[in-house]
């Protein structure tokens, strides 16, 4: 009697998987298209990463950078310049005597240069007159 009940649908019993097949292939259409763009986004961004590592590689190892370095010493008049040795990479400087507007000269040019600052010593050594010490790498 079940055979015949199977005999009796089997067309249906045939659409009936052929339905669960489409919907189970849709379904893994879908979420393969959601990985592939999932994977794409992740590739850009690994893309913007590369380009601006590159790009901050070539600003830190440019030649361009160590004569900018080297106008730090030029900020300020030359009496005021107490050492400044740049050695292949790195800068050693100081300053004395330096008044507040000179300070932020000096500070913001540093600031605003692609280099490391390792050490940064600023001393008021009396009224309006500051000494600074830093050091840089790039």
């Amino acid at each position: 009697m079940n055979m015949m009940t199977l005999q009796r649908y089997k067309n249906e019993l045939i659409l009936l998987v052929a339905i669960l097949f489409a919907l189970f292939t849709f379904i893994y259409k879908v979420s393969a298209q959601n990985n592939v763009a999932q994977n794409k986004v992740y590739i850009e961004k690994q893309i913007s990463e590369i380009n601006t590592i590159s790009s901050l590689k070539n600003q830190w190892g440019g030649k361009q950078l160590a004569n900018k370095v080297k106008s730090l010493q030029t900020v300020v008049p030359s009496s005021k310049v107490n050492t400044f040795q740049k050695k292949s990479k790195k800068l050693v400087a100081s300053y004395k005597n330096l008044t507040g507007k000179e300070l932020s000269k000096v500070t913001n040019k540093l600031i605003n240069m692609p280099v490391q600052i390792v050490l940064l010593n600023i001393n008021k050594s009396a009224k309006n007159q500051y000494t600074m010490e830093f050091t840089c790498k790039w």
